[in-house]
């Protein structure tokens, strides 16, 4: 809201200054006004903080604090962090270290390379600062750019999307799986000590990799199809793909212009998000994933779920089903209360309020058009997007000394 923030000196009303910075630390990418032109290097400056801080997750940043402190967490906020992050199998204290050196080595890389590719268009210290901007935007998955359009104008120019697409993927894949395929790498060449990929490690690459190959080939033939024969090449149908399963929220092609059919399964992409202990959003992959082949089991009368040859608890499968399910009900309230305050197409809404929840940040161009009251419902959406984990550990933390306790079977008719 300063005007400190502004290139032109006139500060943000409170309801955009509230979506614009919760769109930042949720790492959603929707935006009011267009972030290169509109702030100031200092608001700029700001977005990326919150970018960063949001997405690598200020429980995190808090953690880091400690430990650098020599003091030991709480249990409390262990149980938050560890819910945050998703991961309970690792010593949290080196995990909480490893996590930065990850993000500092892609991102350091990331920026370097862009600043050498924007080298071409602008003088070097605003190639330096877009290099380290999109650097944190893109491992981040927030999306956010200091072009008008994205990332239009770059949408033929092959290493830059390379770039952009492999930082984000980096980032969507989550810090355990990080962990884990660096193992795997360390120990590549040794026999004995071979190390195995953990099934979540596992379901994380199969689903991304599927998500990302089967959305480049939709894109691109339900493109040349419905719109006639190159509108739509590869590396834009890539691009898209990988931005809507990532939840980076970039685009290289006007949305608004995809047929029915490709937002469609954008909106499918963007709501399946990206891994536990990633940057990214949505429902999740593994949470996908699991409910895929739970329904393949009780279709098939089986008791047990498995995964990778591994048998998944009950209490897993329950609450992938519960996430998928509260996420149904609020997009649900959401589409219901943004069909009363805008004016805007079906499909366009939709659009909107699954890349809010689900904190994929592209947008069909409504955004900037919406009333103070869509940006409420908006705004809410990003941050519940965002801070689920969180009310999850804080729930199991709650719920850990009550007594569990089994009441008689009783019969109800399903069919």
């Amino acid at each position: 809201m300063l005007p400190i923030s502004s290139a032109e000196g006139v500060g943000l009303s409170f309801v955009d200054a509230i979506f614009t910075a919760t769109s930042s630390i949720s790492g959603t990418g929707l935006i009011v006004v267009d972030t290169g032109s509109y702030f100031s290097g200092f608001g700029q400056a700001v977005v990326a903080l919150l970018i960063q801080i949001g997405n690598i997750g200020y429980m995190l940043f808090f953690a880091l604090a400690v430990v650098f402190l020599g003091k030991k967490l709480s249990m409390v906020n262990k149980i938050i962090i560890k819910e945050s992050i998703s991961t309970a199998q690792l010593n949290l204290d080196l995990f909480i270290i490893k996590v930065f050196k990850y993000t500092l080595i892609i991102e350091g890389v990331a920026a370097v390379l862009l600043t050498l590719i924007f080298l071409q268009d602008f003088p070097f210290p605003e190639a330096l600062w877009l290099g380290v901007f999109h650097s944190i935007s893109s491992f981040c998955t927030a999306g956010f750019s200091l072009f008008p359009d994205s990332l239009i104008r770059y949408n033929d120019n092959v290493p830059f999307v390379l770039i952009i697409i492999i930082t984000s993927y980096l980032g969507c894949c989550g810090f355990y799986v990080l962990h884990d395929v660096s193992l795997r790498l360390k120990y590549f060449f040794r026999i004995k000590d071979r190390y195995r990929l953990s099934v979540h490690s596992k379901v994380v690459l199969v689903i991304s990799f599927s998500m990302i190959a089967i959305g480049t080939v939709v894109l691109f033939l339900v493109e040349n199809i419905k719109q006639g024969p190159g509108k739509e090449t590869l590396l834009t149908a890539f691009f898209q793909a990988a931005a809507a399963a990532t939840t980076v929220g970039y685009n290289s092609m006007d949305i608004a212009g995809y047929s029915d059919p490709s937002l469609h399964a954008i909106i499918v992409l963007m709501f399946i998000g990206a891994a536990p202990s990633g940057t990214g959003g949505g429902i999740k992959m593994t949470v996908f994933a699991i409910m895929i082949i739970a329904l393949y089991t009780f279709l098939n009368d089986k008791k047990h779920v498995h995964l990778f040859k591994r048998s998944i608890h009950p209490r897993r499968v329950a609450r992938a089903f519960s996430i998928m399910l509260l996420a149904i009900v609020w997009n649900f309230f959401a589409i219901f209360a943004l069909s009363i305050t805008e004016n805007q197409p079906a499909l366009f809404i939709l659009f909107e309020s699954v890349s809010a929840l689900g904190n994929g940040g592209m947008s069909a161009g409504i955004t900037g058009d919406l009333s103070w009251a869509g940006k409420v419902v908006l705004t809410a959406s990003m941050l519940i997007g965002r801070v689920g984990p969180l009310i999850v550990g804080y729930t199991l933390l709650r719920n850990q000394n009550k007594a569990d306790f089994q009441y008689p079977e009783g019969d109800v008719l399903i069919v």
